[in-house]
């Protein structure tokens, strides 16, 4: 220790005096600390003390921490005792649980491995099967094309045998009415040959009647003849005289009887010819109204039968156009069946592989997979879990085209689970611990702290274009609980928008806030963008709900359009039968009117033919009636002729009655004739007068058989004419049937081979029916084949899942709970990978589980907190032991201390005021000066006060001094202390500055008898101090910037000058 320091008297500056001048007197007393050289031991106090602070203060947070250690221990150690058994059997059980989770892993990628192969093979045969499907399909298509062809064919076909079945028909109805006019011809010909032989039989009886009347007429005349004859010879053998009168009476009388005979021959031959005129006229009238009649039923059949035709043709041509229209719209309608049942066939394609899909992720969805396995624990079992509302991914609905954004702005949040308050969330998590079923983030929605983004940074974002809104107010809750705090908290500071450059954009004015982009960009506060291409293959559960969400959608719509056009399909197939139906019925309607047109040309044909006979008949009855006529006219007169004939006989006879009369009168008295001759003559008479009339009758009935005679004769004639015309007819019939059979023949041949070729057609269109339901048969048998291929594919794909899950959950714990890889797992297994190795692995870490909760809650860190607390504690212990001894050692310290300050100052302030004493007048030149302490009995504390009497002044405190009074007592203080305790060097600067000249020079000269002893350095601006000086140095500036230093040895100047 050289001695100099601050506060050493090696350096005494201005502010050192006026440090002592204006100092307390108890801040004086350093300054005699230092001249006793105790200010280390002052110091050395000072540390002791704070040591001593300190050792109290540690002893009093050490005696606080041990009584509260004292308290953690022994429960640390049951704890600590507790969690080493624990982490013992958890020792044992992840030894134990990773080799079974390695094993399990291997078990299950065996597995995955043979259910990969099975789906790879089953991928396979699902393409086949597809491809046959296919194939099939198109063979269907191909062959209902084929079908489709055939049909047109024979519709062709059947058009064609239609047409030569009508032109056979018609050239059958043309036969038919050659054959029925030829029949008619021959009828015509047998009718009238049988009217020709009746004709002749009746000339030919006319002619005998003729000659037998001609013989009967000259027989009645012979006869006749011969009564007269006879009668005359009677009438000779009466007597003249009497019986003159009496022959003249029977004359009179005779010739009365004959004006009776005639009067009775001429009455019946009025009444025959009245009743021939009568006859005559009946037949005439009969005849004549009924071949009117028949003539004119004829002529209305006719012409009935010609308005049915047209009815009939007319319908036959409204029927082929209907059909034609028909047959257009069946054509059209096939068509569109053949389109709706390809799309329904593809609608049925499309709502099975989505109902498959739909099964596989509602199957997932059901298993909750895709979930983290405490999440998983959780919803599986949610009713053991009070309070859990469920989990956030299930919660929230938005429209489909935000899934991506809300996938990504949700992250790992869509698996947190959503409970009604913190006490759930933490009961929850305790039973997640106590079941080891994993862990799961929790958002009790009476402790979230929702998150939101100002009005006025939203009216900015409204400013672009492509902003879609905030995350928050773009979902729904799907639950009647009020999740909006949870919502907001997970999504109430997300922004989204449509695309990264309106991202990018909108980052530059708002960047405090999460940006993303509706294809799942991501702009991040801090300026970090995340973005690409999204996996779609591993789903996260929101896009799983999505996608659900979307299948539904899309079955909902497809099972609507798939019923829809179904119902169509039924509908056009009910109209196509029905069509077909009534295409049958038409065609039926056809053929009926083409058989009922040809019956109604027959039937015209023949009331043609009938028509024309009747209009010849008609004409041969108006020959016989114009002959009957005459005949009538004929008898008319003959009748009137008759009639005459009567009244002239009646006038005759009346006469003759008036004479007989007479005469009887005038012979009254004549003798009566000989009554024998009278009475042979009264014979004859009689007999006489019927050959009269019967004479009379037959040439009557002779003239009329004349006349049909002639008429008879001109109706063969006509007849005759008839049927010459009638063979001409004939032959051009025979010649005309001819060309029929040969086109009927050449129409039946073409027809049979119609039909041959309607029949291959038919069976052909059988045979591809039967294909086309066989190739409709094989494919849907390759539809159910592939349908259940399908639904084996997703089963594969569901297994495959939930293996690839279940191997992720075994990895997941093996990298989350023991940061080892499968690899490491299986590398660290010391036994064989068998079922009965696994089963007792199992049954160990059962054990080991059920020992772990028989041990219940541990506290893990409490093995290492009671080692530190332990170990503390000891160490505590021996602390608290150091700072009592310590404090005990500083106090001792401390008095020793005390002892020496007290000593040394006590020494150093005698000897200073001694020296102060004895130094003072002689600075002064007079008077004297003392140092008095404040407080002797406290050397420790005690202050020092300076009084001084300068010569001719009282003696006072130095604070009552002039100024330079006060400097020079000040630095005769200082002289005093260096006396006591000197120092090799003293550097004084400016301590003279306040003192007078005479003064200054005293202070040198005083310096002047202590440079024995010490030297002094003085720095200093005073001229009398200067000149008491051996050597002076000083430093001049003689161009800007350079200084140099100067220095002048006064005292070989002196000596020089001396």
């Amino acid at each position: 220790d050289s001695g100099i320091s601050q506060n050493s008297l090696a350096i005494i500056s201005q502010g050192r005096v006026d440090q002592i001048l204006n100092s307390r007197p108890e801040e004086r007393r350093i300054i005699f600390e230092e001249a006793a050289g105790v200010l280390h031991f002052k110091e050395q106090k000072e540390i002791a003390q704070n040591e001593l602070v300190k050792t109290n203060d540690n002893l009093i947070r050490i005696n606080d921490i041990v009584k509260e250690l004292e308290k953690r221990i022994e429960p640390l150690h049951e704890q600590s005792s507790l969690a080493k058994e624990y982490k013992f059997q958890k020792k044992q059980l992840d030894q134990k649980l990773k080799t079974l989770l390695a094993f399990e892993i291997e078990t299950l990628n065996k597995k995955r491995k043979q259910i990969q192969s099975k789906a790879d093979k089953n991928q396979v045969l699902l393409e086949r099967l597809d491809s046959e499907f296919a194939d099939s399909q198109e063979a269907v298509a191909s062959k209902k094309e084929e079908y489709q062809l055939l049909n047109e064919k024979r519709e062709q076909t059947q058009n064609e045998l239609l047409k030569i079945t009508n032109q056979v028909s018609k050239s059958n109805a043309d036969l038919q009415i050659s054959e029925q006019s030829k029949q008619y011809d021959e009828a015509t010909k047998n009718e009238y040959q049988t009217q020709l032989e009746d004709l002749e039989v009746q000339i030919k009886t006319l002619t005998a009647e003729l000659a037998r009347f001609d013989e009967e007429k000259d027989n009645l005349t012979a006869s006749q003849s011969k009564l007269k004859e006879k009668r005359n010879d009677l009438v000779a053998q009466l007597h003249e005289d009497p019986n003159e009168l009496d022959q003249k009476l029977e004359e009179m009388r005779n010739s009365y009887i004959q004006l009776l005979q005639d009067q009775t021959t001429n009455n019946n031959q009025l009444v025959y010819l009245k009743a021939e005129l009568k006859k005559a006229t009946n037949d005439q009238s009969s005849q004549d109204s009924a071949v009117t009649k028949q003539y004119e039923e004829a002529n209305k059949q006719l012409a009935k039968l010609k308005e049915t035709g047209q009815k009939l043709n007319t319908q036959k041509n409204e029927a082929e156009s209907q059909l034609t229209s028909l047959k257009k719209r069946h054509a059209d309608l096939e068509e569109q069946i053949t389109t709706l049942r390809q799309l329904v066939n593809n609608e049925r394609n499309d709502l099975q592989k989505i109902n498959a899909r739909y099964e596989a992720l509602s199957s997932i969805q059901k298993r909750h997979e895709g979930y983290y396995l405490g999440v998983r624990s959780v919803l599986n079992h949610v009713d053991n879990y009070p309070g859990v509302i469920g989990v956030i991914g299930e919660l929230l609905t938005f429209s489909s085209n935000l899934e991506a954004a809300i996938t990504t702005a949700l992250g790992s949040g869509v698996q947190n689970l959503l409970t009604d308050t913190r006490i759930s969330a933490r009961n929850a998590i305790n039973q997640l611990k106590h079941a080891h079923a994993g862990r799961a983030t929790f958002l009790p929605l009476d402790g979230l702290r929702q998150h939101s983004i100002p009005s006025s940074t939203v009216t900015i974002l409204k400013s672009f274009d492509g902003f879609k809104g905030i995350a928050s107010e773009l979902v729904e809750s799907k639950t009647d609980v009020d999740i909006t705090a949870a919502i907001n908290y997970l999504l109430g500071s997300v922004i989204v928008v449509d695309n990264i450059d309106t991202a990018l954009a909108i980052s530059k004015r708002v960047n405090r806030y999460r940006i993303v982009t509706l294809e799942g960009d991501v702009i991040s506060p801090g300026g970090s963008m995340t973005g690409g291409m999204r996996n779609q293959q591993n789903n996260s559960p929101l896009q799983t709900i999505t996608e659900i969400n979307k299948l539904e959608e899309q079955i909902a719509k497809i099972k609507k359009q798939f019923t829809s056009d179904n119902h169509g399909l039924q509908d056009l197939l009910e109209d196509e039968l029905a069509l077909q139906k009534e295409i049958d019925k038409h065609n039926e309607q056809i053929q009926n009117l083409s058989q009922k047109l040809n019956e109604a040309a027959i039937s015209y044909q023949n009331e043609e033919k009938e028509v024309k006979r009747l209009a010849d008949a008609n004409a041969l009855f108006d020959i016989k009636s114009k002959e009957r006529v005459q005949s009538i006219k004929k008898l008319e007169q003959d009748i009137e002729l008759a009639e005459n004939k009567r009244e002239s006989l009646t006038l005759d006879g009346k006469k003759q009655e008036n004479a007989i009369a007479e005469l009887r009168t005038r012979i009254k008295n004549f003798s009566v004739l000989n009554k024998e001759v009278q009475a042979k003559i009264s014979e004859l008479d009689p007999e006489i007068a019927v050959f009269s009339n019967k004479l009379e009758n037959l040439l009557a009935q002779q003239e009329d058989k004349s006349l049909q005679l002639q008429n008879s004769k001109d109706q063969l004639q006509n007849l005759t004419k008839k049927l010459a015309a009638l063979g001409q007819d004939r032959e051009l019939s025979l010649k005309k049937r001819k060309d029929l059979r040969g086109q009927l023949e050449s129409l039946s041949e073409q027809k049979e081979d119609l039909q041959k070729t309607l029949q291959n057609i038919s069976s052909k269109l059988g045979q591809v029916n039967a294909q086309i339901n066989q190739l409709d048969q094989i494919a849907s048998r390759n539809y159910d084949l592939r349908k259940d291929a399908a639904v084996e594919q997703e089963e594969f794909s569901v297994k495959l899942a939930k293996l690839n899950t279940e191997i992720d959950q075994r990895l997941e714990t093996l990298s989350t709970d023991y940061s080892m890889t499968y690899e490491a797992a299986i590398n660290q297994a010391d036994v064989e990978n068998t079922e009965k190795i696994r089963n007792e692995l199992k049954k160990s870490v059962k054990l080991h589980r059920m020992s772990i909760a028989d041990i219940g809650p541990v506290n893990l860190d409490s093995i290492e907190e009671y080692d530190e607390v332990k170990e503390r504690y000891d160490f505590l212990s021996g602390q608290q032991d150091d700072l009592l001894k310590a404090r005990e050692d500083l106090k001792n310290s401390m008095t020793e201390l005390d002892d020496e300050v007290k000593t040394r100052f006590s020494e150093t302030f005698t000897k200073v005021a001694d020296g102060f004493t004895k130094i003072f007048p002689v600075v002064f030149g007079g008077g004297n000066a003392k140092l008095v302490l404040t407080d002797p009995d406290d050397m420790l504390k005690t202050g020092v006060e300076i009084i001084a009497q300068p010569p001719g002044k009282k003696l006072q405190h130095l604070s009552l001094l002039s100024g330079g009074e006060r400097a020079l007592t000040a630095i005769t203080l200082l002289f005093a202390m260096l006396q006591i305790n000197p120092v090799p060097f003293c550097v004084l600067d400016e301590v003279e500055a306040a003192l007078d000249d005479a003064n200054v020079t005293r202070f040198a000269q005083f310096l002047q008898k202590y440079d024995m002893h010490t030297q002094f350095i003085v720095i200093t601006h005073r001229r009398g101090t200067m000149q008491q000086a051996d050597q002076l140095y000083g430093v001049v500036m003689q161009e800007s910037g350079v200084s140099q230093v100067l220095s002048v040895s006064l005292k070989e100047i002196k000596d020089e000058v001396n």
